[in-house]
């Protein structure tokens, strides 16, 4: 038996390790911010339970949410978010596109989809579509480290130089 959710184990090695990177809660913040109560119902869209996988019958790490609860710790972060890490955001922002772009459950897919959009505009991001984020994840491993390494030194010495 794995932790993960059958649904997460069917998706390539990058997209579970973006799912992976958000289960901690953001270690700045207090144990009942809305960020914590948020990554508790994340955790039970992509974790199992020891509890029959039933992500009702636990109450702390894992936190089953209906949806308009869901619908509501979202909102409360997306109002409260300016002073998280963006680091934490950003782990929170792909893997919620991720959940919103494969939950089995249409709702659920959609419910996360339209929190990783609203955090896009929240932080003057364009969305990816799911294409471009398959894409990126699925690259080989040369050309997604190449695009890792930051390119300001290389476009101000060609400005130096009198390149475009």
């Amino acid at each position: 038996m794995s932790i993960l959710r059958p649904w997460v184990e069917g998706l390539g090695l990058r997209f579970q390790g973006v799912l992976l990177s958000a289960v901690r809660g953001c270690d700045t913040a207090a144990r009942h911010d809305v960020s914590k109560r948020l990554v508790r119902v994340y955790r039970a869209e992509i974790l199992q339970t020891r509890l029959q996988g039933d992500p009702k019958k636990s109450k702390s790490f894992i936190e089953h949410a209906e949806v308009y609860e869901a619908e509501a710790r979202m909102n409360a972060f997306l109002d409260d978010c300016d002073h998280y890490p963006s680091h934490y955001v950003m782990h929170l922002t792909h893997a919620a596109e991720i959940v919103g772009y494969h939950h089995p459950d249409p709702i659920r897919r959609d419910l996360w989809r339209s929190f990783y959009r609203q955090l896009c505009a929240k932080f003057h991001l364009a969305p990816e579509t799911q294409e471009e984020l398959r894409l990126r994840l699925e690259e080989d491993e040369e050309a997604f480290h190449a695009k890792q390494k930051p390119a300001v030194r290389a476009e101000a010495e060609r400005a130096r130089q009198g390149g475009s």
